[in-house]
């Protein structure tokens, strides 16, 4: 009897967890719904190919407003663009354990969940009310603070919740008084990082000085193999010290050998934008990742180690001498088709079958 309240809580915790999400993406439509162009191809393959392709599965076939969304002039049309609702109600429950989601994808916690990887060197870090240093020996409020000085330029960050860039700060630890670091104590309260900023490879930097600029690949591990979904390099853009597109900074898709595509986005006036260059107006196609495979080599392996999470999103930079940095995974990831396409891609057909049902 016991055993069987405990599961259902655990079924109404996720149901929970991705009914806000559903009404978060909701929300989100309506408010972009004024800035999707009327589409007659979209509105013709609705009545053919998108009707036809979503009858086949037990799920109700999406509303019009999806493919308006994601279906951009640039790329040949697909009736399997997922809709978000859809995603995060259906798909990411499925393949992913969210019971466990919000203590692994504490930053906190990377160290110990992900040792193999290279991270930004950590100053201090507060679990619960607790400060630590790297090797999660407690230090007292005094010893963090004494941390915080003369390390370059620091950022501060939630260690659960800080995507899209919200309330990530930036410091200068060389002038940073012990009234201000208290400050920024006081202002995080509990559960969060401060970490040095990371320095990046070369052909990165030129991109965008001032923000560390990430590949933010997705893998997908399914029977019993880890495949790479999408990949996008993010780039900040002006000033901005963070790459993320609703800051102000632009994404291109990766290719296989590592070489941007001609059309990259970005995200201005409520919609996502075609360009083909960068902010400081490097063009997307001249430019090629640093040591790609080895950052798809390394995210593929360490998803391999992370069965609770068949879909994760990693956040990648590349150091100086071409080695990973892990800046962050999230386990119910954006799905970014606006940039890539189709989400599941060439799985598409057999992933929703399995979670759908064929009628």
């Amino acid at each position: 009897m016991l055993k069987r309240l405990r599961e259902q809580y655990d079924r109404l915790y996720i149901a929970g967890e991705t009914f806000v999400k559903a009404c978060q993406d909701r929300r989100t439509l309506r408010q972009y719904a004024k800035y999707y162009d009327y589409n007659p191809v979209v509105d013709q393959e609705y009545k053919t190919s998108i009707r036809a392709y979503w009858r086949q599965f037990k799920v109700r076939t999406p509303r019009k407003i999806w493919f308006y969304r994601y279906c951009t002039n640039h790329k040949p049309f697909s009736p399997k663009y997922l809709p978000d609702t859809l995603w995060h109600r259906r798909i990411i429950p499925y393949f992913n354990n969210l019971i466990f989601a919000k203590a692994w994808q504490d930053k906190c916690m990377h160290s110990l969940f992900l040792p193999g990887m290279r991270r930004p060197t950590t100053v201090v870090k507060n679990v619960a009310g607790v400060f630590y240093d790297d090797d999660f020996r407690p230090l007292t409020q005094e010893e963090a603070m004494a941390q915080c000085h003369n390390r370059g330029r620091i950022l501060v960050k939630p260690s659960v919740g800080s995507g899209g860039g919200n309330n990530i700060r930036f410091y200068d630890s060389e002038n940073i008084t012990d009234q201000e670091i208290l400050d920024i104590f006081r202002r995080y309260k509990k559960n969060f990082i401060i970490q040095e900023k990371a320095v990046q490879h070369e052909d990165l930097a030129r991109l965008s000085a001032n923000s560390l600029n990430t590949v933010r690949a997705v893998t997908f591990f399914y029977k019993g193999q880890v495949h790479l979904l999408k990949a996008v390099l993010r780039i900040g853009g002006g000033s901005n010290e963070v790459d993320n597109i609703s800051q102000g900074g632009s994404q291109c898709p990766i290719r296989p050998d590592g070489r941007l595509e001609k059309v990259g986005f970005n995200h201005m006036n409520g919609r996502y934008q075609n360009v083909e260059t960068c902010a400081n107006g490097i063009r997307f196609e001249d430019v090629v990742v640093p040591h790609y495979d080895r950052v798809v080599k390394a995210v593929c392996s360490q998803a391999e180690k992370m069965a609770h999470f068949k879909i994760i999103g990693w956040d990648i930079g590349v150091a100086p001498d071409g080695e990973p940095i892990l800046i962050e995974f999230n386990v119910v990831p954006i799905l970014n088709q606006e940039t890539t396409g189709p989400v599941m891609g060439e799985f598409s057909d057999e992933v929703y079958a399995e979670v759908f049902g064929r009628r």
